[in-house]
């Protein structure tokens, strides 16, 4: 996220999907239809911005959307999406704690261990990475007792690599399932945040601009594979994170910014898109298993 305090406020709602997206269609792997759905000529209704992107009900709006925007997802897409719902808070929670918030950054980094696990811990285990619920519990600590940032940034390394672990095991089309999920959870806790028009709930925009952040950690992965299928989708979902800076000011929801949900519900629809470049199965990333 960047300090916007000296840009022009920008009416961002659609982005043309170009590059990575545009290569796939040429290639036949996504219909032009889709491309010509996903281009800058919709209008501002256009129902694929808003209606199929619209995770509005997937998450609940009056808290921190403790839905995650699971209904109806595929138990893997799920599984995949709270991974990266707890990698968003640390993300977020390290990049304050850097910054020096210190108070914010140990509530992003115990929610994980506090609020999420339980809900993995079943998926974890069978993965034979249950070792992650001591890796948060000691980095939620660390950040509590307000130890030098280098030693937090080097615990979250750790979670983060398992995160990684477990993610290796599923295919890259259920990892992107994954990403778009969290994509609208994103904008699920941005609705909330920006409610009357105002950052009116700062944890929850910070919630979402983490979420982003992991998104586009995976997706820039997936950009540099040597699967050109893979690669493509991951530039394509880069395209649209970009998009999204336009709903963004600093960490503190200062700057002049976009307060438009519709903005990551619409990058959301787009990344769907791509998506359809790849079936489950059909590519394996590098470094990827044989998946679930």
């Amino acid at each position: 996220m960047t300090n916007s305090t000296d840009k022009t406020t920008r009416h961002v709602v659609a982005r043309r999907m170009t590059g990575g997206l545009a290569a796939l269609v040429t290639a036949g792997a996504v219909t032009a239809g889709h491309a010509g759905a996903a281009s800058d000529t919709q209008p501002a209704d256009d129902p694929i911005r808003l209606a199929q992107a619209s995770g509005e009900g997937e998450a609940s709006a009056g808290g921190e959307g403790e839905g995650e925007g699971s209904a109806g997802l595929a138990p893997e897409t799920a599984f995949l999406s709270a991974l990266g719902f707890m990698e968003g808070h640390l993300r977020a929670g390290l990049a304050l704690y850097e910054a020096g918030d210190l108070e914010a950054a140990k509530t992003h980094m115990g929610h994980p261990i506090e609020e999420k696990y339980d809900a993995v811990a079943d998926q974890l285990a069978e993965l034979g990475l249950e070792g992650m619920k001591g890796d948060l519990e000691a980095l939620a600590a660390a950040t509590e007792a307000e130890k030098p940032f280098t030693e937090v940034s080097s615990l979250f390394d750790t979670v983060h690599a398992g995160i990684e672990q477990a993610r290796a095991e599923y295919t890259p089309a259920r990892q992107v399932d994954g990403l778009i999920a969290l994509t609208r959870v994103a904008g699920d806790e941005y609705k909330v945040a920006v409610a009357g028009g105002e950052v009116s709930n700062l944890h929850e925009y910070q919630d979402s601009w983490g979420f982003l952040r992991t998104i586009e950690h995976e997706a820039r992965q997936m950009a540099e594979s040597d699967d050109p299928a893979v690669a493509e989708v991951g530039t394509a979902i880069l395209e649209q994170v970009e998009a999204t800076g336009a709903a963004f000011g600093d960490l503190q929801g200062e700057g002049s910014f976009e307060m438009e949900p519709s903005i990551l519900y619409g990058a959301a629809a787009r990344m769907d898109l791509a998506a359809n470049a790849l079936s489950a199965g059909d590519s394996e990333g590098e470094g990827e298993g044989e998946g679930q």
